[in-house]
């Protein structure tokens, strides 16, 4: 006996026309977020870069004078 497979139906029109929004809906949030996602290890790299010299030549921990705290 052999087997068969049976493709799906094909989509009627108003679903592929739903699906077709779905797909655009899905890449645009997937942009979206790749973007975010990028622009936050920009500043994370940006910020790390600004970390490097927190201690003064002395080797003492450097004052953040605008936030009264040290660093």
């Amino acid at each position: 006996m052999a087997i068969q497979s049976q493709a799906p139906p094909a989509l009627s029109l108003p679903q592929r026309y739903l699906a077709s929004i779905l797909l655009r809906l899905r890449r645009l949030i997937n942009r979206s977020v790749a973007s975010m996602l990028a622009n936050r290890e920009k500043a994370a790299m940006q910020f790390a870069k600004g970390c490097n010299g927190t201690t003064a030549s002395d080797g003492s921990p450097v004052r953040d004078t605008h936030h009264h705290q040290r660093i």
